[in-house]
């Protein structure tokens, strides 16, 4: 499942993702992996940024998980931040995958002047993190689905 706002349909029609490789802190995400705790699913080097937030400050555990798996991917690069972004979102399911976990791992892309932030979280029936109507969206938004395994340049 791939869904996007109009913002961002027309800023990943121009996308090219041939010429990506990801910088060796963006691949850590990847190596380092996941980890469960409480019933959530984080990756592990998001999991390990200190912070006062617990699980009991958030209604569900799907805005824990994407409170925690936040990745501001302007941090690392200085261009092409979609690109950039979904190819971490590819190797991530990739591994999310490999770890034979057997639930849906969802990333929320959004991206505005400044960079584009990703957020991870399981599907979880009755919790959503997005609004369901993303035209609503001041900044270009896109949901992408682990269970589609071909997303870079494909509508």
């Amino acid at each position: 499942m791939i869904l996007m706002n109009s913002k961002m349909s027309e800023t990943y029609k121009y996308a090219a993702f041939s010429s990506i490789e990801l910088q060796k802190e963006l691949l850590e995400f990847v190596e380092k992996g996941f980890l469960v705790e409480d019933g959530c699913y984080f990756l592990s080097k998001c999991f390990c940024v200190v912070t006062n937030a617990t699980q009991d400050d958030f209604p569900d555990n799907t805005g824990y998980e994407c409170f925690i798996n936040s990745i501001n991917v302007d941090d690392y690069v200085e261009d092409k931040f979609l690109e950039y972004g979904l190819c971490l979102v590819s190797k991530v399911f990739s591994k999310w995958r490999s770890m034979c976990f057997e639930k849906e791992l969802r990333a929320i892309l959004s991206m505005d002047e400044f960079g584009l932030k990703i957020k991870f979280h399981v599907f979880r029936n009755g919790e959503s993190w997005l609004d369901s109507e993303l035209e609503g969206y001041e900044e270009a938004v896109m949901l992408v689905s682990s269970i589609e395994e071909n997303f870079l340049g494909t509508t």
